[in-house]
């Protein structure tokens, strides 16, 4: 199965690019997409699941391959009336990449070995170049140079670390393994552990999004096309901080969490403080949600960082705010094909106007604020109450005076979108709302809710399990 989640999405990019008929292209999207979630869930009950010292797949693979693979799906669908009138070359380069993209995040979550890790890793960057370069204006092109060119940079700072990881490894391991360096961390060397750590954060840190390395985010994922900011936002992210959570599995078995642990909690509210200063006033809304991404990457490391039951909170909340940046990209979408701006000056009574994605905004403002009932909610108040348990008072006190900050400062972007008047030259701009573009939007804000007051067990059996990799509590 595990061979099949990776050649199907593979092969079938790679047969996009040859298949005449935009019908034929969408209808082998979906395909892969649905099969694709399907074989995700049936292994559930498999994990751990062995095919070779190289490939595998254990719980934290499993979450976040999850997550990769229903937001997939979700985009997918509304991709059916989102990219109708596009060119033919356009759509068949777009379909072709975005399956490429599919195969490549889920080999990241299935690699067992450094090296192929970050190969995956490199993959993912590579292949979502066309995507967000799709419109080729000169802000996307710049965009996607910073990209990719930081993400390199990135990978090049994440590469020298896996050298030392190596270097750390030629006594009694002499393998980069996954599996093997956990199993064998006590025997590791130490000064040469620490400094890998800290290049693979660095590196692995700037893929995901942490300020300060942060700065490509807000470029590529305001240029980038909303159907793939939302999988730039909710599926890529994840799997550079699956790569963080590989770094703290080793970290944990060695015995070197608390030193791992201080510079997350440090790089956590650093990014929730700069998301801050750039989402107040903020002109773009597609910027705006970009940047409530660095600031839910910080909440993810904080979370890590605190350790105990935050370790548990973390990946629920990896979960929820997936859930919520597909709500807010998507809706974004809608916004942008109806008023043909990312101007928040220059969009206006979208409530009054276009009721359906009216309510998706504000649900997707709730949702990114951590407002009850959402999932978000929950996740956040876990790692407010590992903050208070740990009695890191001082913590706690700038996380939540941060959540507030950024509240107020979506809060006032968004309502002033959804409420204020439209005026009287733009009572006949836009047209009505595609069924393919209201519907997974529809079902993600279902999940995020149901989340915000029922976990499934057989995802609290997978947070709980993925905790204890990292050492959590339960």
């Amino acid at each position: 199965m595990l061979l099949f989640l990776l050649l199907f999405p593979l092969i079938a990019g790679g047969m996009v690019f040859i298949l005449p008929g935009r019908g034929h292209r969408n209808r082998v999207l979906l395909l892969v997409s649905l099969a694709h979630t399907l074989g995700v869930f049936s292994l559930w009950k498999s994990v751990p699941l062995s095919l070779n010292d190289f490939l595998g797949l254990d719980a934290l693979g499993l979450l976040i391959l999850s997550v990769v693979s229903v937001l997939f799906l979700m985009v997918a669908v509304y991709l059916m009336g989102y990219f109708k009138d596009e060119p033919d070359m356009t759509h068949r380069i777009f379909t072709g990449f975005l399956l490429l993209f599919l195969a490549f995040m889920t080999l990241v979550t299935i690699s067992r070995h450094f090296g192929l890790l970050l190969v995956a890793i490199e993959a993912t960057t590579l292949s979502s170049v066309p995507l967000i370069n799709l419109v080729k204006t000169k802000q996307s092109i710049e965009a996607t140079w910073k990209f990719l060119i930081l993400c390199l940079i990135g990978i090049a700072l994440a590469l020298l670390g896996i050298y030392f990881l190596a270097v750390a490894a030629m006594g009694n391991v002499q393998s980069i393994f996954i599996d093997k360096l956990i199993s064998h961390a006590p025997q590791l060397s130490m000064p040469w552990l620490k400094l890998s750590v800290i290049f693979l954060l660095i590196g692995c840190g700037t893929k995901m999004g942490l300020a300060p390395m942060h700065t490509w985010l807000p470029d590529a994922h305001s240029q980038a096309p909303s159907p793939v900011s939302a999988l730039l936002s909710a599926c890529l992210l994840n799997c550079a901080f699956l790569s963080v959570l590989r770094v703290a599995q080793v970290c944990q078995a060695a015995g070197l969490m608390p030193f791992l642990s201080s510079m997350l909690i440090v790089l956590g509210l650093i990014s929730m403080g700069i998301a801050y200063v750039f989402i107040l006033g903020q002109e773009d809304y597609k910027r705006m949600f970009a940047y409530s991404s660095v600031e839910h990457m910080g909440i993810l490391a904080l979370g890590i960082g605190l350790g105990g039951v935050g370790i548990y909170g973390s990946l629920l909340h990896a979960i929820n705010n997936a859930l919520s940046k597909g709500i807010a990209f998507l809706v974004t979408g809608n916004i942008y094909r109806q008023y043909h701006s990312k101007k928040v000056d220059e969009v206006h009574g979208v409530l009054r106007r276009f009721p359906a994605t009216g309510a998706f905004l504000l649900a997707a403002f709730l949702a990114v604020s951590g407002v009850p009932v959402f999932g978000t909610f929950i996740s956040e108040l876990i790692i407010l109450y590992a903050a208070l348990a740990g009695h890191h008072y001082v913590i706690a006190a700038f996380y939540l005076l941060f959540l507030a900050l950024i509240f107020m400062g979506i809060a006032g972007i968004v309502l002033k979108m959804a409420q204020t008047p439209p005026g009287d030259q733009e009572t006949d701009r836009g047209g009505r709302e595609h069924w393919s573009m209201i519907l997974p939007i529809l079902l993600l804000v279902l999940m995020v809710l149901l989340l915000g007051i029922y976990i499934p067990p057989a995802l609290n059996d997978l947070l709980q399990q993925s905790s204890r990799l990292l050492g959590g509590i339960d």
